[in-house]
């Protein structure tokens, strides 16, 4: 079932329909044999829904899919074929315009015409076998009684809601009391001082009951973070051995450098935790392996206190890994179900339908056994019903709860969730079955594959790239697919184990993922189609019944893989997808010409040095992927012939230019490392006079007119400008660079008439007003593009919510940002010729409605301003208009505000404590004095490396503070709300007098949740012991973690006021 059968048909019938208009097919004669095919397949295709369902337990039924579906895919095999002849045949004609011959295939050279009446003579033949054959399938299929579907909305897919998800844990995944007193229960137990140094606990539960979630609401609650200062999550399943201790020491602010092997890693690791307490959660655990042979011994023999948190299926696997409490999961209630189905369906309080509907819910909840994933799929089924009532009845009376042919786990709820996906994403989620289980599902790589695949329904005015991601965001609203904890945009994803052993199942008999010389591939049941190659040999082989079917359509060799003898893929004629990813990869096949029917040809971090010319000849191709292929210099002419080409990847790439005739591909929407090549390059000198010809410069691009994301480099060799991006009314993502002067040779200057120019060129480069996400690297002008003055760029960059100026060091003013209404993400970083910020940088704001003034920046959430050498003053005021900016509001949402390599700056503008500010980060600011009276400052200030830093006062709502080598730091007070102090000096022999007089006034009000991090050096520790001078004064603080080096050895003083708990290496 690896491919949806009705899915499959209706595409058939869209490709035929399509192909019937088409000139390539009308030249091959072929007409009525295709249109015989497609009033049949229309015919046969209303049953097939019914057919499916029927299929998994009726075998003789089974028999008949499986016969069609081979059916279908011969018939899209000679639709390309049709296609890719007649297009040679059409680019023949192109080519003898001039030919007055008067046979048959007209002005063809003879011998292509006599070669083209041999095809269209086959191919004619080949249509009529598969109608004959068609013919024998439908006359078969009536014996079944299938019953017609003549619903219209199955294929539908709504537009998916946009996500945020700022924690870890959604709250609407937490429902009962049970769960959050369980939470509190472990934490205790956890954080409870204890002489055993390493304790283990574990959850324990089966598949999709909510041990994860536990563990979650566990790992994010306050006194973990409180008691202990290193902790580290890990999916153990989606893991290798290196690949886990390499993370462990990233989330413990290590550094493994360039240690590769697993002892070298263990001893980072032990080195990393040394003398600190350490919280470990080892999550999905299917073997003891990972803890007792390869993380106990380091653990153990590094950190001072170890506490780690196991969940696994199996209660024996937690009884051999010596846990000292075993926590069961049980099913949810009733009532905690329908809570949760509530939460998931419900989503905007809708009272008065969850009364009206309770009573089915509960019955369907009872149907879910209290698994929480088993309610959460089936709510993506309820969610899309309108609340009605019969919709409703029809989950819970429909006939898949009893699940028959499935195995137990799989049956119910997730099955049901699956049979409600419309068919196009059913074919998505089976595709995620090839997807290794430690690799992520990336939104880019999905969006590729899928419509490689030919999963991607076309519709009118719509890319098909926009409708690829409304499929993933569609996923992720019915929980099959799960966002990464790391990305707020929701750009990577990971599927819950029982979804992806659904999927596997489902697709076993077409699609395999592993070592195929391990898979069991019965040739009489199996027909491999997609094969997705995950081995740690050096060298994988093919079984011989792979090679002798020649059916893959599909074949994957990851980064992480083995290599693969490359004279084998030539083998493989019908395959749409050939990713070839890592340094094994040297060269391509010789016959990659062969490949007719290939869509996505992937050789990013390959080591090839070049493609075939031939490469021209792959005319159904879609995506050519070349991304950090660091030994490919120039690619042929022959590209420009892809004209089905979608997406042309070429970044980091040292390409000397792209072959001219690019612009040709009216299908390109997505070209990244364009290299604007005009026979001059990046230092002015004349290039080979080949590159000069093959070279494009920016009018490549004006009929690119489906544009959606492009990155343009060394935009220095551009003749002049070129206005060809205005126009490009789909275009999101933009690049636009320059070659920094430290990479020209012999780091030569740009010339005054080169500065003139590049202006020009940005000026130009005006994008439309739909851009999103927006990158300037390297801009040497003296002046910013007229597109970002003030009176321009709140029209101009109207939808923005990503923008980034990077080492754009030569003009002094910055552009009016704050006018920016959707703004979200704002980086200037590397302009040094700036000295003054001031009301020029908020404009006039963006207004807020009648009765509410303008608000400059009123999205912004984070403001990064590095690296800017000259900056002295920032001022959200302007002498002139003071009056008029006082009106102006600024800031209300900034998430983060972070100052790095800024050593002139004095000061922080005085209207700064009007903003909402949760995060503030000071970073290398040495002329900066004072950070104060910041009312709305709320989570963290981190000051690190400010060298004349005096003054931290009335921060009332701050919660944590970082000090790092702040060595004129003399008065920090007035931080009311403080909970967490880490303060950083490895130079100083005793405490700083602020800290000490700090921690002497706040013993009369510390909060008990209150936390003193010191990393320190010895004699400074020696310092803080029991019989020393300060320890009056440190007895009072609720918690103490102090930390040093001596002789390579972490030494350590761990205190806790509240148990009495004092612990020390050191010799009092």
């Amino acid at each position: 079932m690896a491919i949806v059968v009705d899915a499959f048909a209706g595409k058939l019938v869209e490709r035929l329909t399509a192909a019937l208009e088409a000139k390539a097919i009308m030249i091959l004669g072929v007409k009525e044999e295709l249109l015989r095919l497609q009033r049949r397949m229309r015919r046969i295709g209303h049953v097939l829904k019914d057919a499916e369902k029927r299929s998994m337990q009726d075998k003789s039924i089974k028999g008949w899919i499986a016969e069609l579906k081979d059916f279908m895919y011969d018939a899209d095999d000679i639709i390309d074929r049709c296609m890719h002849e007649g297009t040679k045949i059409l680019q023949e004609q192109e080519a003898h315009e001039s030919s007055t011959s008067l046979m048959v295939c007209c002005r063809l050279h003879p011998f292509s015409c006599v070669k083209s009446l041999r095809f269209r003579h086959a191919i004619a033949n080949d249509i009529k076998s598969l109608n004959d054959k068609l013919e024998e399938i439908s006359q078969d299929k009536k014996s079944f009684k299938f019953v017609p579907d003549r619903s219209i909305d199955a294929n539908a897919v709504s537009k998916a809601t946009e996500y945020h998800h700022g924690s870890s844990l959604p709250e609407s995944d937490v429902v009962g009391s049970g769960i959050r007193n369980n939470s509190r229960r472990l934490v205790e137990l956890l954080i409870t001082e204890n002489e055993q140094k390493c304790r283990i606990f574990a959850i324990v539960g089966m598949g999709g009951i909510g041990k994860t979630t536990l563990a979650q609401l566990i790992y994010n609650d306050p006194k973990i973070n409180i008691n202990f200062i290193v902790k580290s999550w890990n999916c153990v399943s989606k893991l290798s051995d290196t690949e886990l201790l390499k993370k462990i020491i990233r989330d413990c602010d290590g550094d493994y450098g360039k240690s590769t092997t697993t002892t070298e890693l263990q001893e980072k690791l032990r080195d990393t935790i040394y003398g600190k307490h350490f919280f470990l959660v080892l999550d999905d655990v299917w073997d003891s392996h990972k803890w007792l042979d390869l993380l106990k011994n380091p653990v153990e023999s590094g950190a001072a206190k170890i506490r780690v948190l196991v969940t696994t299926r199996d209660e024996n696997l937690a009884r051999l890994m010596e846990s000292i409490d075993i926590h069961h999961v049980n099913k949810l209630t009733t009532d905690s179900g329908w809570e949760l189905l509530c939460k998931q369906v419900f989503m905007g309080g809708n009272l008065e339908g969850m009364q009206t509907l309770k009573d089915i819910g509960m019955q369907i909840v009872e149907k879910c056994d209290g698994l929480p994933l088993a309610i959460k799929v089936i709510a993506g089924v309820l969610k899309p019903k309108d609340h009605s009532r019969r919709k409703w009845e029809m989950v819970l009376e429909n006939d898949a709860w009893n699940g028959e042919g499935l195995p137990e786990d799989l049956r119910g709820a997730l099955y049901i969730s699956y049979e409600a996906l419309p068919f196009s994403l059913k074919q998505c989620f089976l595709h995620c079955s090839l997807c290794p289980t430690n690799k992520p599902f990336l939104l880019s790589d999905l969006v590729k594959e899928w419509i490689a695949e030919g999963y991607v329904k076309t519709e009118k005015n719509a890319l098909m790239e926009d409708i690829a991601e409304d499929y993933y965001k569609e996923l992720i609203r019915r929980s099959f697919l799960q966002p990464s904890l790391d990305r707020a945009d929701q750009s990577s994803c990971t599927m819950h184990d029982l979804l992806r052993t659904l999927a596997q199942f489902l697709a076993q008999h077409e699609n395999f993922c592993g070592d195929p010389e391990e898979a069991n591939l019965n040739s009489t049941v199996t027909k491999l189609r997609r094969l997705s190659i995950s081995s740690t040999k050096e060298i994988v082989g093919l079984p011989q019944v792979i090679l002798e079917q020649k059916c893959l359509r599909t074949l994957y060799l990851y980064k992480s893989c083995s290599g693969l003898e490359m004279h084998m893929i030539g083998r493989f004629t019908l395959l749409r997808a050939l990713m070839l990813n890592g340094e094994m990869v040297k060269h391509i096949p010789n016959n990659i010409q062969d490949l007719a029917h290939l869509r996505l040809l992937d050789l990013d971090h390959s080591q090839i040095h070049e493609l075939p010319y031939s490469i021209g000849n792959l005319t159904n191709l879609q995506f050519l992927t070349l991304v950090n292929c660091k030994s490919l210099s120039s690619l042929p002419k022959s590209v420009t012939k892809l004209g089905n080409l979608r997406c042309l990847s070429l970044h980091n790439s040292p390409l000397s230019h792209v072959p001219r005739g690019i612009g040709k591909l009216e299908y390109l929407n997505d070209l990244t490392g364009f290299v604007t090549g005009d026979g001059i390059d990046g230092d002015g000198q004349e290039v080979s006079q080949q590159q000069v010809q093959e070279g494009c410069d920016l009018g490549e691009l004006q009929s690119l007119n489906n544009l959606r994301n492009i990155r343009i480099k060394e935009l220095e060799r551009a003749k002049e400008g070129a206005s060809v991006l205005s126009t490009k009314r789909r275009l999101k993502g933009l690049v636009l660079s320059c070659t920094p002067q430290s990479e020209r040779d012999n780091h030569q200057a740009y010339t005054e008439q080169e500065t003139s120019r590049i202006e020009q060129v940005f000026d130009g480069l005006c994008p439309p007003s739909c851009i999103e996400d927006l990158k300037i690297l390297g801009f040497f002008g003296s002046r910013y593009p007229r597109w970002m003055s003030s009176t321009s760029v709140h029209t101009c960059l109207v939808d923005m919510i990503y923008l980034s100026l990077i080492n754009c060091k030569s003009f002094s003013c910055l552009p009016s940002f704050g006018q920016l209404p959707h703004l979200k993400y704002l980086r200037i970083d590397g302009a040094t010729a700036v000295v003054s910020i001031g009301h020029e940088f908020l404009g006039s704001g963006v207004k807020q409605g009648n009765r509410k003034p303008p608000t400059a920046f009123p999205k912004l959430e984070y403001l990064l301003m590095w690296n800017m050498p000259n900056w002295e003053e920032w001022s959200l005021t302007g002498e002139d208009n003071e009056k008029e900016s006082g009106k102006l509001l600024h800031f209300p949402h900034l998430e983060r505000l972070s100052l790095r390599g800024c050593p002139k700056l004095r000061a922080l503008p005085k209207d700064l404590d009007q903003a909402s500010i949760k995060e503030l980060l000071i970073n290398g600011d040495d002329s900066l004095q004072a950070v104060e009276d910041m009312p709305s400052l709320t989570e963290l200030l981190d000051i690190t490396d400010n060298k004349n830093l005096s003054r931290v006062s009335n921060l009332p709502a701050l919660k944590g503070l970082i000090v790092k080598n702040c060595p004129m730091l003399k008065n920090v007070e007035k931080l009311d709300s403080l909970q967490s102090l880490r303060f950083n000096d490895e130079k100083s022999n005793s405490l700083p007098e602020w800290l000490i007089d700090f921690l002497r006034q706040k013993q009369q009000n510390f909060d008990n949740q209150f936390q003193l991090y010191l990393y320190i050096t010895v004699e400074a520790l020696e310092g803080c012991l029991r019989e020393s001078p300060a320890w009056s004064v440190l007895e009072q603080v609720p918690r103490i973690s102090a930390y040093a080096t001596l002789d390579n050895e972490n030494m350590y003083l761990n205190y806790d006021k509240a148990t009495s708990s004092y612990d020390t290496n050191l010799h009092e």
